[in-house]
C-alpha cells in the first residue's frame, strides 16, 4: 500500500513536471499610440490607424524558438502628397502649398499581457515620410516608413520572449496590416515545489527498497 502511494507521488510530480512546460500566453489587447503629426489638418500627415486586437488572443509555447503570430493593426495613408512646409520647393514637386508633414510622426505599439506577465509591452518604431507625391508613376521609393523594434521581456525565474511586429513600408496611398510575432527565447526553471514532491518520491521508493532488504 505504501509503495503504491509512493509510486502514485511519483507519477504525479513527474506529471505535473511534464505539463509545466507548455507556457499559456494571453493577449489581452492592443493599441497604437501616435503623434501630433498624423490627421487631417494643415501639417498633418493622413494616416489612419486601426487596432485589430480587439479580443483576447490565447496561445502556448512549448520550447525555446517556438513562436506564434496574429494580426495586430493597419495603418491606411491616405496623403496624395507629402508636404515640407517650404512653399517654393513643394510647389516644384507638384504638392502645392501647405504646413509641414513630415514631423511628429512618431509610432508606438502597444500590446496588453496578463500571462505570463501582467502588463503592457510597448515597442518604439522609428518612423519617416519623404516629401513629394505619393502615387508617383515616376519613381518607386519609400514615402512612409514605420520600422518598430523588437523587445525582450523576462518573466520567472530565467524566463524570456521577444515581441516583434512587421515593418511598414508605404510605397503609395492605401492600408497595410502588419502582425505581431511572440517567441519564446528561454523557458523559466520550474518552481521548487514539483522537484521537491520528485525528491520526495524517490526517497520514499528508496526507503522503502531498503526496508525489505533488512527484512529480508
Amino acid at each position: 500500500m505504501k509503495k503504491a502511494l509512493l509510486t502514485l507521488g511519483l507519477a504525479s510530480a513527474l506529471g505535473f513536471s511534464a505539463t509545466a512546460s507548455a507556457i499559456p500566453f494571453t493577449v489581452s489587447g492592443g493599441s497604437f499610440s501616435v503623434g501630433s503629426g498624423y490627421g487631417t489638418g494643415n501639417g498633418q500627415l493622413d494616416v489612419v490607424f486601426t487596432n485589430l486586437v480587439t479580443s483576447p488572443v490565447n496561445f502556448n509555447l512549448n520550447s525555446a524558438g517556438d513562436s506564434h503570430s496574429f494580426l495586430f493593426g493597419t495603418a491606411n495613408l491616405r496623403e496624395s502628397c507629402i508636404n515640407t512646409g517650404v512653399g517654393l520647393f513643394d510647389f516644384l514637386l507638384g504638392c502645392g502649398f501647405g504646413g509641414n508633414e513630415t514631423d511628429n510622426l512618431g509610432v508606438t505599439a502597444n500590446l496588453t499581457f496578463t500571462s505570463p506577465v501582467a502588463q503592457t509591452v510597448q515597442h518604439v518604431a522609428v518612423t519617416g515620410a519623404i516629401a513629394g507625391p505619393v502615387n508617383s508613376n515616376l519613381f518607386s521609393i519609400t514615402d512612409l516608413f514605420i520600422d518598430f523594434n523588437p523587445v525582450t521581456v523576462n518573466f520567472g525565474t530565467g524566463g524570456a520572449f521577444t515581441v516583434n511586429l512587421s515593418d511598414m513600408y508605404f510605397t503609395s496611398t492605401g492600408p497595410i496590416t502588419n502582425a505581431a510575432i511572440v517567441t519564446l527565447d528561454a523557458v523559466p526553471v520550474p518552481a521548487p515545489a514539483p522537484l521537491a514532491l520528485l525528491g520526495l518520491g524517490l526517497a520514499g521508493l528508496a526507503a522503502t527498497r531498503r526496508r525489505k532488504q533488512l527484512q529480508a
